[in-house]
């Protein structure tokens, strides 16, 4: 049974990287939205529990859900951690408040990510529980909308420099909404 896991898990890793040839490090800057313009930006064409996307920022994604703009922010763990410290549970238990006025016919994608340490399927791995750790928060805070997970392990770094700021970075979940 455990060598059935590991081929699992090995299967998996070689599906995500053959599938992945390329890689795309995006970084882009906060716009740096008070949270008064957040709370006073609105579109009335968007109350019905539906989103459109407007942009990336540096610690997560801006949408404008229910006629708000709002910012998802990003998750960082630990080192070698998947387990959610009080400030990363703050910060998702945050996100499902937002992400709870979805129609339940939206997805919410919830990636995650490690940074470059580790076997490629030890990190597929810890992606996996990770994004699965902030899985647990949103749908325990009423998020209704389909939630899948996707494991990106290492293969999706957004700085790549050899120092423990850099690597800290990578140690995340992200959020992403579709229909």
């Amino acid at each position: 049974m455990k060598k059935l896991g590991i081929y699992s898990v090995l299967v998996a890793g070689l599906l995500f990287t053959t599938g992945c040839s390329e890689k795309n490090v995006d970084m882009e800057v906060d716009n740096g939205a008070s949270q008064a313009e957040v709370a006073t930006t609105t579109d009335s064409s968007l109350v019905d529990g539906s989103f459109s996307a407007l942009e990336k920022a540096g610690n997560g994604n801006w949408y404008m859900i229910n006629g708000q703009k709002v910012l998802i922010e990003h998750v960082y763990f630990g080192f070698d951690k998947y387990d959610l410290t009080s400030d990363n549970r703050e910060k998702a238990t945050n996100n499902a408040s937002k992400l709870s006025a979805l129609n339940s016919d939206t997805t919410v994608k919830v990636f995650g990510n490690t940074d470059e340490w580790g076997t490629d399927e030890y990190n597929y791995a810890l992606g996996l529980k990770r994004a699965n750790s902030v899985k647990e928060v949103l749908v325990s805070n009423g998020v209704t909308a389909n939630i899948s997970l996707v494991s990106l392990g290492e293969s999706n770094p957004v700085c790549t420099e050899k120092t423990k700021d850099c690597w800290a970075k990578n140690r995340r979940v992200e959020h992403e909404l579709s229909k």
